[in-house]
């Protein structure tokens, strides 16, 4: 089952797994975290910035990778990118696709298309945190 759920996110990890060695290579660290990769550091807020400049990117997880700005916002982050690694685990490549209707649902509820998102909901109730509104954008 492992294996399939690898497959079934591999072309959206994979290209994680280049931004993240971009990161890497440019001074950032790149290490296992529970079932995902993680890279902070280094050219991090650029590529952050890159995915989304219109929007300031803390965190966001592609398939089983996570890029983070820098180390403690990894760390504090972590159990909510988490998150996010098994709803592309169920979702697969149909992911993106499912979170950008889910936040146009929410913009036509009259909500915020981030909080309002229910994959950002799920992934702030399961990481244990009350939706405080203390960051931008978590992803």
């Amino acid at each position: 089952m492992r294996a399939v759920k690898l497959l079934w996110v591999a072309p959206i990890t994979l290209f994680g797994a280049l931004l993240a060695t971009m990161i890497r290579v440019s001074g950032g660290r790149f290490e296992r975290q529970g079932t995902a990769w993680e890279a902070s550091g280094g050219c991090a807020r650029r590529v952050l910035w890159l995915i989304n400049p219109w929007m300031q990117i803390e965190a966001i997880t592609l398939g089983h990778v996570i890029l983070a700005r820098d180390a403690t916002t990894a760390s504090r982050m972590r159990s909510h990118e988490q998150v996010h690694v098994r709803q592309y685990e169920r979702w697969g490549v149909l992911f993106p696709a499912a979170y950008l209707i889910a936040s146009a649902a929410a913009a036509l509820r009259g909500e915020c298309p981030y909080r309002g998102n229910v994959f950002e909901r799920e992934a702030f109730a399961l990481d244990g945190r009350v939706n405080s509104g203390q960051n931008v954008r978590r992803d």
